[in-house]
């Protein structure tokens, strides 16, 4: 994948790259579907619907239709230009200094972030418990005492 300082950085880069391209992927599979949507009528049924073959493409098993090959031809383009767009110096040397600075990071053990866990459950029910009770306490006060 990497052209540019090839051996570095390979992580962010794999990452970043498999999450845009999900993001395309998913964008297509919408826009997909979003131009099935634009049916017509029975007397002339919309450009995008139209059936180019006998039968479903073997492989997908999804007929043969504009609306397939316009989302195909956009994905394919978005994702030649994420591939190209991570390999440009300054995105590339961004990912490279992000993964050698999280390489640099203190990470807690397992213990210590499941005891931290626990400290947050406890002080938000706490504080979950509390607001509970001044809103029934200033229910009751409003319902009794003011609105009467």
């Amino acid at each position: 994948m990497a052209k540019y300082k090839p051996d570095q950085g390979t992580y962010a880069r794999t990452t970043a790259l498999l999450l845009l391209s999900s993001l395309v992927v998913f964008g297509c599979h919408t826009l997909y579907y979003w131009l099935l949507s634009f049916r017509g009528d029975e007397a002339n049924p919309g450009l995008m619907i139209r059936e180019l073959t006998d039968g479903p493409v073997p492989v997908l098993g999804l007929v043969l239709t504009p609306a397939l090959i316009a989302a195909f031809v956009v994905g394919a383009g978005l994702l030649w230009l994420t591939a190209h767009l991570l390999n440009k110096p300054k995105a590339a040397d961004m990912l490279i200094e992000c993964e050698t600075e999280m390489r640099k990071c203190t990470w807690p053990s397992a213990r210590e972030t499941i005891t931290a866990s626990m400290v947050i459950l406890v002080v938000m029910l706490f504080f979950t418990g509390a607001m509970a009770a001044f809103d029934f306490l200033l229910n009751g006060v409003m319902t009794h005492a003011v609105f009467r």
